[in-house]
């Protein structure tokens, strides 16, 4: 992103620890588009049919079906908000998540990746460490 972009989320960031605290997790959710059997679901294929195709194969299905791809990879990263972080219905894996962050990138081969921060419910403040 531009210049502009990143400050502008860089101040995002900055708002909500301030309204946060001290974030508790820097996460990075980085599915495998290739064997990711969400892929061929979205996509009209079943799972029989995604599971006997070749590497070869799915990189290129993968590679001219980019829609299909986000789809699957939006699907992940929100049943790990739901399921894991349980972000708004309680305790989750890591405690009462109390918010988070996400960045989604391109990597160099071209798949998805999340970076995110996550906060929870009750984790002291550095000055509260100190003591």
């Amino acid at each position: 992103g531009s210049a502009g972009y990143k400050l502008c989320c860089r101040n995002k960031i900055r708002l909500l620890m301030w309204k946060l605290g001290t974030l508790v997790f820097f996460i990075t959710l980085n599915p495998h588009d290739l064997t990711n059997v969400l892929v061929g679901h979205f996509a009209g294929i079943s799972e029989q049919e995604w599971r006997i195709m070749t590497s070869y194969q799915r990189v290129c299905f993968v590679a001219f079906h980019p829609r299909v791809v986000s789809m699957a990879f939006h699907k992940q990263i929100q049943a790990f908000i739901d399921v894991v972080l349980c972000y708004k219905w309680g305790n989750g894996l890591f405690g009462s998540c109390s918010g988070y962050y996400g960045m989604v990138e391109v990597q160099g081969r071209g798949t998805l990746h999340c970076h995110m921060l996550v906060w929870v419910q009750g984790n002291p403040n550095p000055n509260q460490l100190r003591k």
